[in-house]
């Protein structure tokens, strides 16, 4: 792909990754969370239930910001902490819902499931398939880099 390309590549990325920024402070917003709790709750949705260590690791957090996260989560109605069956020293973080915030959650996402199951019919196989690698390698790269700028800033 030649420079100028993979420049406006780049850029529209950039730009989409605003857009999903503002729409999940929004989203945080409405269900009275903020954009990093709200984040590790979609986590623990996307993961499963796991110990605070590992959603530290996944989030690049330290285990102090974790554990603040996790208690406003529990005061929120959407964790709870139980006992890690496999060791007595963590606990396991799992997402509670109550009627009234799991309807807030589903209204919220519908109307943009809805268009991304549209826009994405409109690409065959083989496209959605390149995007999919595109995108799975460019996470990679981020969590790399987040994980580096995590490090630097705990030194």
């Amino acid at each position: 792909m030649p420079k100028p390309q993979r420049r406006l590549l780049f850029e529209t990325m950039r730009l989409m990754s605003t857009q999903q920024i503002m729409l999940h402070q929004l989203v945080a917003d409405r269900l009275g969370l903020n954009i990093t709790d709200y984040k590790c709750m979609d986590l623990v949705a996307r993961y499963g239930p796991m110990t605070a260590g590992k959603l530290a690791e996944y989030s690049g957090l330290t285990t102090g910001a974790i554990t603040g996260a996790i208690d406003r989560l529990e005061r929120a109605g959407y964790a709870r902490r139980t006992d890690n069956p496999k060791d007595r020293r963590s606990v396991i973080i799992e997402l509670t819902w109550n009627e009234k915030n799991k309807k807030e959650y589903l209204e919220t996402f519908h109307p943009l499931e809805q268009k991304m199951e549209k826009l994405a019919s409109r690409f065959t196989h083989r496209e959605i398939s390149l995007f999919m690698e595109f995108i799975q390698k460019t996470s990679s790269i981020l969590h790399e880099e987040t994980s580096r700028l995590s490090a630097a800033n705990k030194a």
